[in-house]
């Protein structure tokens, strides 16, 4: 019987009722102020990815958006809200991806397959995505080693299923496993976005999953069919 998700990564981030929507206080309404708020996200994905969320300044977001500062305050109170809207958006992926990957009802060694590879192609293709797990990591938000323990939370229990069921030779170290996997795919996105090459994150974590499964054949066939 597939497992049951019994923790969601909203458990650990702001409610919907607390996300900062600037001076209004409301979501976006109109398809043009969406518009704004997504192009101010995707601008300051880029940046952060480029020189760091400390690095990036608020004029720096208004050049590249390109919006005026009325408007970028219009939507965000501040650049923390910015990160948070992004935490918000990783957390989001993670749920929905895991969500998915239960629903189908396979072994948890190949849900766990199916996870990590789901997660690789958004973060390689969602800029937003990519920014909120790299932000997850990084010491000068206040409260962001939530999002990213959050994360290792929701993989636990489908990681120890792995183990129990004999997937996985790993009985000694249940409870390091699932955070083991998740920082090696924050190290894979981390690298990948430092150089500049965000179209290698699917394969650098292929390479990781197979480490994780071994290399033999049959091992990479599995993995190169888990797909959501």
């Amino acid at each position: 019987m597939p497992q049951k998700a019994t923790v969601t990564m909203h458990d650990h981030n702001q409610s919907d009722s607390e996300i900062d929507h600037g001076k209004t206080g409301r979501p976006p309404m109109q398809p043009r102020a969406k518009a704004t708020r997504e192009a101010i996200l995707e601008a300051s994905a880029t940046l952060f990815g480029k020189t760091g969320y400390a690095g990036t300044s608020i004029d720096d977001i208004v050049t590249l958006a390109p919006v005026t500062k009325g408007a970028m305050y219009f939507h965000f109170s501040k650049k923390e809200s910015i990160a948070r809207e992004m935490f918000r958006r990783w957390s989001d992926a993670v749920t929905e991806t895991v969500g998915k990957a239960i629903a189908t009802g396979q072994p948890a060694d190949r849900q766990v397959l199916l996870i990590y590879r789901e997660l690789a192609r958004r973060t390689q293709n969602e800029a937003i995505i990519r920014a909120g797990l790299v932000l997850s990591v990084d010491q000068s938000l206040n409260d962001a080693y939530a999002t990213y323990e959050a994360w290792t939370e929701v993989l636990t229990p489908i990681v120890i299923d792995a183990i129990r069921s004999g997937s996985l030779d790993c009985a000694e170290s249940m409870s390091r496993l699932a955070d083991t996997l998740c920082a090696g795919f924050v190290g894979a996105v981390k690298v990948a976005a430092s150089l500049g090459e965000n179209g290698t994150i699917i394969r650098r974590v292929d390479d990781l999953l197979m480490m994780w499964r071994g290399t033999d054949p049959a091992a990479v066939r599995m993995i190169a069919g888990a797909i959501l």
